[in-house]
């Protein structure tokens, strides 16, 4: 028996068979159930397409009929950027870039300052071995992570052999030999006809340099006298520290007492107590200058900035002379090539008989409670716009960790104490890190993200502020609001005298410990969930 096909039933179905065929198909099925049986199935599967095709009337929503309301103009959000815009401009133009041309004046042009800390500073020379040690570990974790991905599939033996292969090459390749010489005793003495043709890092009491270091000398100790010559920077940790030779590079200096009797060809930093630039010295660079008090007498090529509590300038300066705060005397043998300019409390004094170039531009600077009332308000209007962009930024990227934080605010007791336990222990916890190889880095890090907490707390303190006085918020734009009003509050309050350092501060250790508990309890881990035993227990 011949029975029809699929495409013939649909024909036959949709009506669209001639009258002979469909007469043939229909006397057909009445005997052979397997095309009868077909042809319910396809009379199934096509009233089911059909039902599938119809589409059901649904009324469009009124909300999207309805014309969209036209929002009031939102001027307090308009006023809160134009301040935010202001605050960063004014902490740009009177913060950052002041300082940056000062340290480029002093010789930390752009990119050398992180070229200088880094690659050429105390923190890195000698590292080589540290280094090697680093890539070690590194490159052994690599191998065991390929080791882990690459498990299930181990037919795979060529993509296998190849990886393996290159990590036990490299974990083979020869370490980079030292490129320091490390010395380290109560006392040190470098012969006057001693040559060191490498680094020299000396960590000991007392240091006395008559030869010559062709490269950079680095030192740790109480007391350190060079005589000799350094072709490279010196770079010098000490109590009271003596430069009567020959330095070719810079010098840089963290002392109590610093006296400069030789030549350098190029820039010095300090930062001591007191500072001699004696007659017969010279430098060839620029000179930056943080001291309580200095004598300069000698002779500069490039600008002197200088941030001293007294100075007295009686020397040659072939640039430009910047000298801020305490007091300022200029004699009778100083000459200045370049302008000069002084600002600070107390009116300079200048000899007749000193050579300048231009008049001294002199800024006598008022105590704050002599400011007047238009530049506070202004001032603390902008100090608002910086904290509350802040805030802002910290609101749109980090919306569930600063909610978080504000919510530990409300620990008044703990807050505080973990504000005050955090103020003191990370930058002596950091210190303790940098005296050390391994923690250089976390030390640098952990100081860097300190600062940046300092300055976050405002900001956590006016939102939590901010909440007590209008509610919990309800969204972000709500919180938003909340931290625009604490801010206010806190700027406000500020601006009271004696009363406004004890807020600051109570802000301050509040708004740091407040962070310091939101860290501390995302990092601990979560509970395990009770068992079915434990629950009904």
């Amino acid at each position: 028996m011949t029975h029809f096909d699929e495409m013939t039933c649909l024909l036959y179905l949709e009506g669209q068979l001639e009258r002979p065929r469909a007469l043939e198909l229909s006397s057909h099925t009445q005997g052979c159930a397997e095309c009868r049986a077909l042809l319910r199935a396809l009379e199934g599967e096509s009233r089911l397409l059909a039902r599938a095709l119809v589409e059901e009337d649904e009324a469009v929503p009124a909300r999207l009929l309805a014309s969209p309301a036209r929002e009031a103009t939102p001027w307090a959000w308009i006023v809160s950027y134009g301040l935010a815009a202001a605050g960063a401009y004014t902490l740009w133009t009177g913060i950052v870039e002041p300082w940056r041309q000062q340290l480029s004046q002093a010789g930390f042009g752009e990119s050398n300052l992180l070229t200088l800390l880094f690659f050429r500073g105390a923190f890195w020379k000698g590292w080589e071995s540290m280094a090697n040690a680093v890539q070690f570990l590194a490159l052994t974790t690599l191998g065991i992570l390929v080791f882990g991905l690459l498990r299930r599939t181990w037919r795979r033996w060529t993509t296998i052999a190849m990886v393996m292969g290159a990590v036990a090459v490299a974990l083979t390749l020869p370490p980079s030999a030292a490129a320091a010489e490390f010395r380290k005793a109560q006392t040190f003495v470098l012969a006057k006809d001693e040559v060191v043709k490498n680094d020299l890092i000396v960590t000991c009491g007392t240091i006395r340099v008559d030869g010559t270091v062709e490269g950079d000398l680095i030192v740790f100790a109480e007391h350190l006298e060079v005589n000799g010559h350094v072709t490279g920077d010196v770079i010098a940790f000490a109590k009271v520290a003596e430069v009567d030779g020959n330095v070719d590079g810079n010098v840089r200096v963290f002392a109590n007492t610093l006296w400069l009797r030789g030549s350098v060809a190029k820039n010095v930093s300090v930062f001591a107590e007191h500072v001699g630039f004696k007659e017969k010295s010279s430098v060839g660079g620029g000179m930056m200058l943080f001291a309580g008090d200095a004598t300069l007498e000698g002779r500069l090529g490039r600008d002197l900035t200088g941030f001293i509590g007294k100075t007295l300038l009686n020397g040659y300066i072939g640039g430009s002379a910047t000298m801020r705060h305490g007091h300022l005397s200029i004699g009778s043998l100083a000459e200045i090539a370049g302008k000069a300019s002084y600002s600070g409390p107390y009116q300079p004094e200048v000899s007749p008989q000193a050579k300048l170039s231009s008049p001294l531009a002199i800024k006598i600077e008022k105590s704050r409670h002599r400011q007047s009332t238009a530049a506070s308000f202004l001032k603390q209007a902008l100090s608002w716009g910086a904290a509350f962009l802040f805030g802002l930024i910290l609101v749109l990227v980090m919306p569930r960790f600063f909610a978080d934080v504000v919510r530990s605010s409300r620990e008044y007791v703990v807050a505080p104490l973990l504000g005050i336990a955090t103020l003191v222990g990370v930058p002596f916890l950091a210190i303790i890190a940098c005296i050390t190889i391994v923690g250089l880095a976390v030390g640098i890090g952990s100081v860097l993200i300190w600062i940046v907490a300092l300055y976050a707390s405002q900001a956590f303190f006016g939102a939590w502020l901010g909440e007590r006085l209008m509610g919990p918020p309800a969204g972000t734009s709500a919180a938003v609001g909340r931290l625009a009003v604490g801010l206010l509050v806190l700027k406000i309050v500020g601006m009271v005298p004696y009363v406004g350092a004890c807020v600051r501060f109570l802000v301050l250790i509040w708004g740091l410990g407040a962070l310091t508990l939101t860290l501390y309890r995302r990092t601990q881990p979560l509970p395990a969930p009770a068992g079915p035993g434990l629950a009904t227990a």
